[in-house]
């Protein structure tokens, strides 16, 4: 406009909203060039930028460092830009950058990569985790219908090193199996695990999120830490969507003609392309998720526990009632008595009912599926409760088999009758005789019952009471030592018939 037109140069300035000085420098360089219109017209936006304006600063005279490389050194733990740009200075300092250059073209390079990879984790840091929103399918044989399933996705922040595996739903068991199966794949445990908030992860998320208390014995047994992201900032888990998007690209896709039936079959078939994903080459670093996984990610994690963690949900808090029983499932658990009235959390896995009250387990059951049944362990009872529970065919003939084979023999007979439970007075009195004369002459007692055919506790008291048990001996004695007299006849008369 300066060219074409007489105006001035604060005209034209005003007319394009830019500075009269800047006007009226354009005007100096062109006829110091002497530029026409004309000339300036034939010219491109880069031609004409370069007439007027002085090329910005370019890496033409100094050494250009690898960049990809640098961006792969500085995520080992330690290693920072003022480190990386001695080692690159100390070969040649004349043709390198400065300090102040190093880093801004660093980072300009960085800028230029794809938004997850701006993000700086440490190795072995963190593992991002999500289900895909496309779901795979596997067809049942019987009924020819077509199941979905739900694809567990997870990566590793430095080296975007990804797992995969479906499971049957998004509950708490498949969220559980799928995370074991995930630190078992990497071989070890990260720092931190970053998941969504579905229900299976957060109970309650916000700023103070609450974590699913079962998901929280899993970082517990594993000693990681559980960070969920923000509720709608899908960039604090960039990762994990970048990976989910490369799992539906080179996993599900690679899978949409084949046929499955059933979801073993289904994870067979993702851990074979899960192993060619892991595999192909990063587009603007070198190498590969594997490769670099080896490198950076597997030798910062921490090694795995020595037993997986097994599965275990929690039921909801309850008041211990009178009966100090639980209700799990339909069944009833002890604890000790002296919990009435207070407050226990049951913790479940695949074989034991296990109790706690304020976080200390104060009982241990195996799992039982008997709806209305007891479990009931003899040490949580009062003593009254106890010896109650005592009085039972099984335990008194129990008691009976310490004492000796007679006292067992009389207290069978007490229970050998229609109804055995109308037994349990006698028996009673049984125990309260031993407990009187000692269970020697209990057994010395009940051995002359047995010989007397008289098996009874009225007998035994008798005997007791009289000794006459402790007589048998004598009168035997007696009885061999009677005189021969003719009234008498002995084994030969009544032989004379044979």
């Amino acid at each position: 406009m300066a060219l074409a037109t007489s105006l001035s140069d604060r005209a034209i300035a005003a007319a394009l909203a830019m500075s009269k000085t800047t006007v009226r420098r354009y005007r100096s360089i062109a006829a110091v060039k002497q530029l026409s219109w004309a000339d300036l017209c034939a010219l491109t936006p880069q031609a004409l930028e370069a007439q007027f304006n002085a090329a910005a600063g370019r890496l033409t005279t100094k050494r250009v460092p690898d960049f990809a490389t640098l961006h792969t050194e500085i995520e080992t733990k330690g290693v920072t830009l003022q480190l990386l740009w001695e080692e690159y200075r100390a070969p040649s300092p004349d043709d390198a950058l400065s300090y102040s250059q190093f880093t801004h073209h660093y980072r300009a390079w960085a800028h230029c990569m794809h938004p997850v990879m701006r993000q700086h984790h440490r190795p072995g840091e963190k593992a991002f985790v999500d289900y895909s929103g496309k779901r795979p399918v596997w067809r049942d044989r019987t009924t020819g219908r077509d199941i979905p399933a739900e694809l567990f996705v997870g990566a590793l922040g430095v080296s975007s090193y990804v797992f995969a595996i479906c499971t049957a739903s998004q509950s708490i068991p498949d969220w559980i199996h799928a995370s074991v199966k995930m630190l078992e794949f990497y071989g070890g445990v990260p720092e931190i695990i970053v998941p969504d908030n579905l229900k299976s992860a957060v109970e309650k998320p916000g700023r103070s999120p609450k974590i699913q208390r079962t998901y929280l014995d899993f970082a517990r047994h594993y000693a990681v830490a559980i960070i969920p992201a923000r509720v709608y900032r899908p960039q604090d888990k960039a990762k994990a969507e970048q990976s989910v998007q490369m799992a539906q690209r080179w996993i599900l896709a690679c899978m949409r003609h084949e046929t499955f039936f059933s979801l073993a079959d289904l994870n067979t078939r993702i851990a074979e392309l899960l192993k060619a994903l892991n595999r192909r080459p990063y587009k603007r670093l070198p190498g590969c998720r594997r490769s670099r996984f080896e490198e950076l990610d597997q030798p910062a994690l921490h090694p795995l526990p020595t037993v997986s963690y097994e599965f275990a949900e929690w039921v909801a808090r309850q008041k211990v009632p009178n009966d100090y029983h639980v209700n799990v499932r339909g069944h009833f658990y002890s604890v000790p008595h002296v919990l009435i009235d207070r407050r226990v959390e049951v913790r479940i896995t695949r074989s034991t009912v296990e109790i706690f009250c304020d976080q200390v387990r104060v009982a241990t059951h195996v799992l039982s599926d008997v709806r209305g049944g007891y479990s009931t362990l003899p040490e949580h009872q009062p003593e009254a409760h106890r010896a109650q529970a005592g009085r039972t065919p099984e335990r008194q003939l129990a008691w009976a088999a310490t004492v000796g084979p007679n006292t067992t023999a009389v207290m069978r007979s007490l229970f050998d009758r229609r109804l055995p439970a109308l037994g349990l007075p006698a028996a009673d009195k049984m125990r309260r005789l031993a407990t009187q004369y000692g269970v020697e002459e209990l057994e010395a007692a009940a051995r002359r019952a047995v010989e007397i055919k008289s098996l009874t506790v009225t007998t035994l008291t008798a005997l007791l009471r009289t000794g006459l048990h402790k007589r048998r001996t004598d009168s035997t004695s007696s009885s061999r030592s009677l005189p021969l007299h003719d009234n008498v006849r002995g084994p030969a008369y009544y032989g004379k018939g044979d």
